[in-house]
């Protein structure tokens, strides 16, 4: 099957919702309360996408990867999303805001060229990811990022998941 990386369009948002929703719950759904799902739907999801796609005015670098015409993953790097995090400053000036992939693509090396479409190899970042999702902590460390002791419980409020801060400092400091 043959993977192809490219910056999605407003006609993807509504696959996008589907495919980053399908990716939460193959996730996080044995992590969080069933009343989670009540605020965390594929609309809402479709919405978001919808938005992010009409507003982007290019300080965010989009990418999502398709197989056989169908997303299986998708990811975006941009500036730092202080409202998600309060009360922590951040780190660095960028920050991998998502990057999601199907659980039939894991091992594929999908998630690698997905990040490597949204940041440099000398790009410095900061990520939040749920402590108790140690796949993709794994992932992250073998990316150069390490954590610096930030955490924010309250990242998902209604659930015991812990977000911490990863950091990949840039090549130049």
């Amino acid at each position: 099957m043959t993977v192809v990386l490219r910056e999605p369009t407003l006609e993807d948002a509504a696959e996008l919702g589907r495919v980053h929703q399908l990716c939460w719950v193959e996730t996080y759904e044995a992590l969080v309360p069933p009343e989670f799902w009540d605020h965390s739907t594929e609309a809402r999801r479709i919405g978001m996408w919808e938005r992010m796609l009409r507003r982007n005015a290019g300080d965010l670098r989009l990418v999502l990867a398709e197989e056989d015409g169908s997303i299986v993953g998708l990811a975006a790097a941009g500036p730092v999303l202080t409202r998600e995090h309060p009360g922590h400053e951040p780190a660095e000036a960028r920050e991998v805001q998502m990057l999601y992939l199907l659980r039939s693509r894991h091992g594929s090396g999908i998630g690698q060229q997905l990040l490597d479409a949204i940041l440099r190899p000398d790009e410095g970042a900061q990520l939040w990811v749920a402590e108790q999702n140690e796949r993709a902590v794994a992932f992250y460390l073998r990316n150069g990022f390490s954590p610096d002791g930030v955490r924010d419980e309250e990242a998902h409020r209604g659930t015991d998941l812990t977000a911490i801060r990863l950091v990949r400092r840039s090549n130049g400091g």
